[in-house]
């Protein structure tokens, strides 16, 4: 397993009611000041910022500290295009880098909460060949032949468990407290079987 990587105690967290995947692309309409000028700084200084999932049915309050009730665990994304949408709004599609950890938080005197962040190690296991796995890359693999996943220009490495993992659970239409558990999961094979859990589920 990789070591964990301090990105930065200013990392920009964005607690959202989705959440994103390592290697997963996610479109966002920025229109608070606050997150459009998290934007500009992000374009300024080639940084990415945080996103993290806020827990069902705390959408609308504060934990004892006054912080939203959002997940430790989520996401460090990168923005990977812009655009001014047609309702005047900023557009930005981000691309999930790698699982991240906040250690501890921050509010900005705008309002913007930033806080210790950590990049979370992953490790590599030899699981590829196990029978009850090789479903999953043999979904993947189908999968990404539909035209329109072409179009995505996938980076798959299928000789990457944790690569096939996210392709393929970024892929499928999961729901973000089903993404979250991916995030939380403690090993590759857990994450796996996380996913054959899921597919059973929907009868595959």
């Amino acid at each position: 397993m990789q070591n964990p990587i301090n990105l930065s105690k200013e990392c920009p967290l964005f607690p959202l009611t989705v959440n994103v995947l390592p290697g997963g692309y996610l479109p966002l309409q920025i229109f608070e000041p606050r997150y459009l000028d998290m934007i500009k700084q992000c374009f300024n200084q080639e940084t990415g910022f945080c996103v993290v999932l806020l827990q069902p049915n705390k959408f609308e309050t504060k934990d004892k500290e006054n912080y939203p009730h959002h997940y430790l665990i989520g996401t460090y994304v990168e923005i990977v295009d812009f655009n001014q949408l047609e309702n005047g709004l900023l557009g930005i599609t981000v691309k999930g880098k790698f699982r991240a950890e906040v250690l501890d938080r921050r509010r900005k005197d705008d309002g913007l909460i930033v806080g210790n962040v950590i990049e979370m190690g992953e490790e590599e296991e030899s699981v590829s060949l196990e029978p009850k796995y090789k479903n999953i890359w043999s979904m993947l693999k189908q999968i990404s032949k539909h035209p329109e996943i072409k179009k995505l220009n996938l980076e798959i490495n299928y000789n990457c468990s944790s690569s096939v993992i996210y392709n393929l659970a970024s892929l499928l239409p999961l729901t973000p407290p089903e993404r979250q558990g991916i995030l939380e999961s403690k090993s590759n094979i857990s994450r796996l079987d996380h996913i054959n859990q899921l597919v059973k589920k929907w009868g595959g």
